[in-house]
């Protein structure tokens, strides 16, 4: 009984920290979207930063500076892996879920696993951490397609190979916003000491607009954001939700009194 209430507080410790990962990314879509053409162009000469949504929040905030374009990369590849994450909380909420909708988290992973490797190819100092990631998406991605094909039908086995594929992917996706914490850590402890924040330069990254992702015009990256968001944040939940409307139907139907039920007075 006691681990029950351990694994269950644990289970929505980490729905919590989850969750609260997705709308930490999600606050700085709006900033992303609107890189240069919202008419902010004293933050904007510094270039594509980091940690964007407190740049905008706090005056004088400045963080470690992007390479990759704001929406042909960072939109797409946050949208995939927030896409991931909710995925991961629906899992942890209801188990079933897991194998039922394993087929698209995998796809998506070893999307966004292709995706993030010419981001990582160019990440100084990071390229072997960033690699190992991509890898490890695709690798998780692959070995889970396979793992549903070879083995439809539910074991514990395949469920707990499918349980530990979900983490796998998880980790990496929430590695990163885990790696930003101590450079927000850091900036503020920085301004306690020298009275203004950290400065990464008043320069865009040399390589900024020189990316593989830059070949392509921005409405390519914004047609896939919106795809990603509309379908996966909107159509899917709606559907989702559809389907435990109709189950609870079922369920009152079963109890319901019909015409030829006897009643008894």
């Amino acid at each position: 009984m006691m681990t029950e209430k351990m694994n269950d507080v644990l289970t929505k410790i980490v729905i919590a920290f989850l969750a609260l990962l997705c709308i930490w990314n999600a606050t700085k879509m709006p900033y992303y979207l609107s890189f240069g053409n919202d008419g902010d162009t004293y933050y904007n000469s510094h270039g594509i930063e980091l940690s964007i949504n407190l740049g905008h929040w706090v005056h004088g905030y400045r963080s470690f500076k992007m390479r990759c374009p704001p929406i042909n990369y960072i939109l797409v590849h946050m949208s995939m892996g927030i896409t991931l994450l909710v995925m991961m909380i629906l899992t942890l909420i209801k188990k079933s879920w897991r194998r039922k909708y394993c087929k698209p988290f995998f796809c998506f992973a070893i999307v966004e696993g292709f995706h993030a490797i010419p981001a990582s190819l160019i990440s100084v100092g990071f390229v072997t951490l960033f690699m190992t990631a991509c890898i490890l998406l695709i690798g998780s991605g692959i070995y889970g397609l396979y793992t549903i094909h070879k083995y439809p039908e539910a074991s514990e086995e395949t469920d707990k190979t499918l349980f530990i594929l979900y983490v796998i992917v998880t980790i990496v996706n929430f590695g990163a916003g885990v790696l930003e914490g101590p450079n927000i850590m850091k900036a503020f402890t920085y301004k306690d000491e020298h009275g203004v924040y950290l400065n990464y330069g008043e320069e865009p990254y040399p390589i900024v607009g020189h990316t593989v992702y830059d070949k392509l015009p921005e409405k390519v990256g914004l047609v896939v954001f919106l795809a990603i968001t509309i379908c996966t944040w909107f159509i899917w939940p709606l559907y989702l939700v559809n389907l435990v409307d109709e189950k609870k139907d079922k369920e009152n139907d079963a109890h319901a009194v019909g015409e030829k039920t006897r009643l008894i007075i």
